[in-house]
C-alpha cells in the first residue's frame, strides 16, 4: 500500500521540523553557556579554596561549583530519564491465548507494510492506541510499539470496523513521512522533562542548600539561571507543539486514508460515529455499579451490560440497527449543539470526528473483505479475561454481605428503573433538557386559559429553540473572555463571517440581543404549559400542588447560584490543607473558617431533611454527614491532622455540591412527573 500524503501535511512537516531545528539550535546555546558558566564557577570556586583556604571560602567555593553543576545537570538530565507508559491494569495477551485477533493483526501489519507489535494489551475501555517508552536515545534508535485495545471497543465493532480502527492506528507507522510525529514526541517529552520533572533537583537544592548557609547563597545563583532557562523554554515548547499539533490532525486524516483502503470507507466512518456512543454506554454501566454498591451488585458480564445499554440508548434516540450494532447518525453528538461560533483550536491534537468522517466520505472506497459479525466473537477464555476486568473496576467498592452477580436480564431491569429516575418523560421532546420550569410573575399568569396540544407545546421547533438559547448563552460566555481577553485568540468566525477578535463585543451585543427575544419566547412556552397543565388538572387540590410546585422552583433557583457559591468558597477556603503551611497558620485558618463551617452543618441539616434526597444517598455517606453535624471537630492539633476528622469535612463539603445539584433536578423532576400524571389523567 502507497499513499501519498498531502501537499498540507508535506507543509506540516516542514514546519515541525524547522521548529525542531530552532530547538536544536537554542538548546546548544544554551548548552554551551552552561558549560561555560559550570567551568569559569568550578575555576574560580578552586581557585578561592586553594588561594585562601578557610571555612568561608571553603563553602562558598563548593556552593559556587554545585551551583554551575546544578545548571549543567537541568540541562542534561533528560537524557538518562525515560518515559513510561503504566501498563500495570494492562492484560497482556499472547498468539496462543488469542490466536483469532493475532491473526487480524498479522494481516494488518501485512497489508500495511509495518512492524509487528511488541506486545499486545487489552484493557477495558472503549480505546485502542499504539504506544512505547521513550527516552532520549529513542530519538536516535527505532522503539518497537505496543498495541493497547480495549474490550470495550471490541465488544463495539463489527469484526470489519475492528479492523478500520486498528489499521488507523498502524498507519500512523507505517510510512517514514509519519516517523516525525515519533521524533516530535520525543523533543516535546525533553522539553517537557526540563520544565516540570525537577523534584530530583529541587530535593538535591534543599539538601546542599540545608548544609550550610554560605553554600546556599551560590545556589541561589543555580536557581535564577534554571528559572531563565525555564522561560526560554516554555516559549519554545509552545512554538513546537503548536507545530505539532498541525501535524498531528494532518497525520489523523492520513492514517484515516489508510485505515479507509483496508477496511472501506463505510466501516472506518460507522466505527468512528459508534466510538462515543459505546463509551458513553460502557462508563454508565460502570457508573450504576458505582451508585448502587450499596446492594452488593456485580455484572456477571459487563460487555453483556454494555450490549444492552447500546441497543436501549439507540432505541430511545431512535437510531437504526444494523449487524446488531447502533448506526449513530453524523449529526448525533452536535444535536444540542447549535452553537454559531467557531473557533480554530490550535492546541488540539485531533480533527472533529464530523471533519474525519466527511474526508472519509470523499474516498468512497469499497473494499471486498467484509465481515459482518461482531468482533467480540474472536475473543476467547472471555470468562477469564472479563474477570480479571472486573476486578480492576471495582476493586475499591466497599461491599458490605454476600455479593449478588446481576445477569442481563436483572441488569437490564433495574438499569431502566435507575435511568427513569434521572430522565424527563418523552412526552416533553427533550425540551427541558436545558431550560427549568420558572415562572417569574404568576400574576400573570391566565388560569382560565384553554389547554395547548402537548405536540403543539413539546414541538420539535418549540425544543430546537431551547437548544438555540443554551447555546447562545455558551456563546456569550465565550465571546466575553474573549472580549476579555481571558481567551486569547486572533480571530474567529460567528454565523459562517470571519472577525477579528476585536469585534468580539460588537457580536456579543447581538448574541444578547438575540437572547432576550430567544428567552422571552421560552417563557411564553414554560407560561402556556403552566396553563395548559393547571386547566387539565381534575381537582383544585392538584392545582394547588402544582401552581406550589412552580412557586418553589422559583425559589430554588434564586438561591442555586449561592449555594454554588458558597461550594467555590469552602474549597478555597480550606485548600491551606493541600499546601505547606506553618502550624501557626493552619490553626489561623480553621479558626477564621469556623463561622463557613457553621453554615455549611446548617445547609447540610436544611437538604437532609428532603426525604427524597436522603433515599437516596448510601448509608455510609448519611452516617458521616451526620457525624460531621453532630460533632465538633477538630481537625488539627499539635503538629498533627486529624485525618479521619478532616475525611469527614471533605466528604461534607462535595456531598454539600452534589445534594444542591441533585435537590432541584429532583424537584423539577417530580414537577415534570406531575404534570405528567396531570395529562395523563386528563
Amino acid at each position: 500500500m502507497d499513499i501519498q500524503v498531502s501537499q498540507a501535511f508535506q507543509s506540516r512537516v516542514k514546519k515541525t521540523l524547522f521548529s525542531i531545528l530552532v530547538f536544536i539550535l537554542v538548546y546548544c546555546i544554551l548548552l554551551l553557556t552552561a558549560i561555560a558558566i559550570t567551568a569559569s564557577f568550578s575555576y574560580f570556586g578552586i581557585w578561592a579554596i586553594v588561594n585562601y583556604p578557610n571555612f568561608l571560602t571553603i563553602t562558598l567555593g563548593l556552593g559556587l561549583i554545585a551551583a554551575g553543576f546544578m545548571i549543567l545537570f537541568f540541562l542534561i538530565k533528560f537524557i538518562f530519564g525515560t518515559n513510561k507508559t503504566d501498563t500495570s491494569e494492562f492484560i497482556e495477551v499472547t498468539q496462543e491465548e488469542q490466536p483469532e485477533l493475532f491473526a487480524m493483526i498479522h494481516d494488518l501489519v501485512n497489508e500495511i507494510k509495518t512492524d509487528f507489535p511488541k506486545k499486545v494489551f487489552l484493557t477495558y475501555n472503549v480505546n485502542a492506541s499504539v504506544f512505547y517508552n521513550s527516552s532520549f536515545w529513542s530519538m536516535f534508535f527505532p522503539v518497537r510499539k505496543n498495541l493497547q485495545i480495549g474490550v470495550g471497543l471490541i465488544n463495539s465493532l463489527t469484526n470489519q470496523e475492528l479492523r478500520a480502527i486498528l489499521a488507523h492506528e498502524f498507519g500512523h507507522f507505517s510510512q517514514r513521512s509519519m516517523k516525525v510525529g515519533s521524533y516530535v514526541y520525543n523533543v516535546n517529552n525533553v522539553i517537557f522533562n526540563m520544565l516540570y520533572n525537577n523534584e530530583s533537583l529541587r530535593k538535591m537544592h534543599e539538601k546542599i542548600a540545608g548544609l550550610s548557609s554560605y553554600l546556599a547563597l551560590p545556589l541561589y545563583i543555580s536557581v535564577f539561571s534554571i528559572n531563565g532557562i525555564q522561560k526560554i523554554l516554555q516559549k519554545l515548547y509552545e512554538y513546537i507543539n503548536i507545530n505539532y499539533l498541525a501535524l498531528s490532525r494532518e497525520m489523523e486524516f492520513h492514517a484515516d486514508e489508510i485505515a479507509a483502503n483496508v477496511a472501506g470507507s463505510k466501516a472506518m466512518s460507522d466505527s468512528l460515529q459508534r466510538l462515543s456512543f459505546a463509551n458513553h454506554s460502557l462508563e454508565s454501566v460502570i457508573s450504576f455499579y458505582e451508585k448502587n454498591h450499596n446492594q452488593n451488585w456485580l455484572p456477571k458480564d459487563i460487555y453483556e451490560n454494555q450490549h444492552a445499554v447500546n441497543l436501549f440508548l439507540a432505541k430511545k434516540n431512535k437510531y437504526e440497527i444494523n449487524n446488531g450494532f447502533p448506526l449513530v447518525p453524523l449529526d448525533a453528538e452536535s444535536k444540542y449543539n447549535k452553537s454559531k461560533l467557531n473557533i480554530e483550536n490550535q492546541w488540539q491534537s485531533h480533527p472533529s470526528t464530523q471533519d474525519r468522517i466527511q474526508a472519509i466520505a470523499k474516498m468512497n472506497i469499497q473494499v471486498d473483505y467484509a465481515n459482518q459479525s461482531p468482533a467480540i466473537e474472536m475473543l476467547r477464555n472471555k470468562d477469564n479475561l472479563f474477570q480479571k476486568i472486573k476486578n480492576h473496576l471495582f476493586v475499591n467498592l466497599n461491599h458490605q454481605g454476600p455479593i449478588k452477580q446481576l445477569d442481563t436480564p436483572e441488569f437490564q431491569i433495574n438499569f431502566v428503573k435507575d435511568f427513569e429516575k434521572n430522565d424527563f418523560d418523552e412526552m416533553y421532546n427533550d425540551f427541558y433538557f436545558f431550560i427549568n420550569p420558572i415562572i417569574e410573575d404568576f400574576s400573570k399568569l391566565d388560569y382560565h386559559a384553554e389547554p395547548i396540544p402537548i405536540a403543539e407545546l413539546f414541538s420539535d421547533q418549540n425544543r430546537d429553540l431551547s437548544f438555540d438559547l443554551n447555546s447562545l448563552l455558551n456563546d456569550k460566555q465565550t465571546l466575553t473572555d474573549i472580549k476579555n481577553k481571558t481567551y486569547k485568540i486572533k480571530s474567529f468566525d460567528y454565523d459562517g463571517v470571519k472577525y477579528k477578535s476585536s469585534d468580539a463585543n460588537q457580536i456579543l451585543k447581538s448574541v444578547e440581543i438575540e437572547i432576550q427575544a430567544k428567552q422571552a419566547q421560552i417563557n411564553e412556552i414554560i407560561k402556556r404549559s403552566f396553563e395548559t397543565f393547571y386547566s387539565l388538572a381534575d381537582s383544585d387540590l392538584t392545582k394547588s400542588q402544582l401552581k406550589k410546585s412552580y412557586e418553589l422552583m422559583k425559589d430554588m433557583e434564586a438561591s442555586f447560584e449561592n449555594r454554588i457559591q458558597f461550594y467555590y468558597d469552602l474549597t478555597q477556603r480550606y485548600a491551606f490543607v493541600y499546601d505547606q503551611v506553618e502550624y501557626s497558620d493552619i490553626i489561623s485558618q480553621f479558626m477564621k473558617n469556623k463561622s463557613l463551617e457553621t453554615k455549611l452543618k446548617t445547609e447540610i441539616s436544611t437538604l437532609l431533611s428532603n426525604s427524597v434526597l436522603t433515599g437516596e444517598l448510601a448509608k455510609d455517606i448519611l452516617d458521616d454527614l451526620t457525624g460531621f453535624i453532630n460533632k465538633d471537630l477538630v481537625y488539627f492539633e499539635g503538629t498533627t491532622y486529624h485525618d479521619d476528622n478532616l475525611n469527614l469535612l471533605f466528604t461534607a463539603i462535595h456531598q454539600y455540591y452534589y445534594m444542591t445539584f441533585r435537590a432541584y433536578f429532583l424537584h423539577k423532576y417530580n414537577l415534570l412527573n406531575l404534570q405528567k400524571d396531570i395529562y395523563s389523567r386528563s
